[in-house]
């Protein structure tokens, strides 16, 4: 679900709960108190599909939107006491599990889409633009949380591709793909952050030669 929509959700629970309290107001006094699943206790303003999350001082921190009322929320829109929302989590398939993420900046422009292969969580993210185009992808190919490949884009097509070869939270290959093929490839053999060596192929994907880089 693109992140219009997604905006869409935001603007329609604000008009579905601003009768009582709005996104950015306090809710009324006389909201019941309810136990969420992490042990912490909310405000609850129920309207149906719409669900508000108040924590005990007043401060918006979720809306849950159940579009196909199956008593399960599958759009949940995290505030952290903002009036907009900070991530939206969207189960598509209504399946029970989250298959999208989004991340929104201070003014609600959308940043990031996180996208699940596995149960329940992003390894797939999708950086985007000013313009709203993927400027980057990013990838958690082993689902331990942290990338291990990257792919820099440019007009849509990979320009660059960084991977965390020995999985160690730091990239340790530069690959330059900006001609539409792998032309060279720097290393970081001796773990330091800094390329150390540089090897380059020619275009039937041959290694040509290696040259150090200092």
């Amino acid at each position: 679900m693109p992140g219009m929509e997604m905006r869409r959700l935001a603007l329609g629970a604000a008009l579905a709960l601003s009768g009582c309290g709005g996104l950015g107001g306090q809710p009324p006094a006389s909201l019941p108190m309810v136990r969420g699943a992490d042990g912490r206790e909310y405000l609850l303003l129920d309207r149906g599909a719409y669900k508000a999350f108040y924590d005990t001082r007043g401060r918006l921190e979720r809306i849950e939107y159940d579009s196909n009322a199956d008593g399960r929320p599958d759009q949940i829109a995290r505030h952290d006491g903002s009036k907009l929302p900070r991530t939206i989590e969207i189960d598509e398939d209504f399946d029970g599990r989250v298959d999208r993420f989004e991340s929104y900046d201070g003014e609600g422009r959308l940043l990031k889409v996180g996208m699940s292969r596995r149960q329940g969580a992003a390894d797939v993210w999708s950086v985007l633009g000013p313009g709203g185009e993927a400027v980057k992808r990013e990838y958690d190919d082993d689902g331990d949380g942290r990338v291990e490949r990257a792919e820099i884009l440019q007009a849509g097509r990979v320009a660059r591709i960084e991977v965390d070869g020995d999985r160690d939270g730091r990239i340790d290959r530069w690959q330059d793909w900006s001609s539409g093929r792998l032309a060279s490839e720097e290393l970081d053999t001796d773990r330091d952050g800094r390329a150390d060596r540089r090897l380059l192929y020619l275009p039937d994907g041959t290694l040509q030669g290696v040259e150090p880089l200092r």
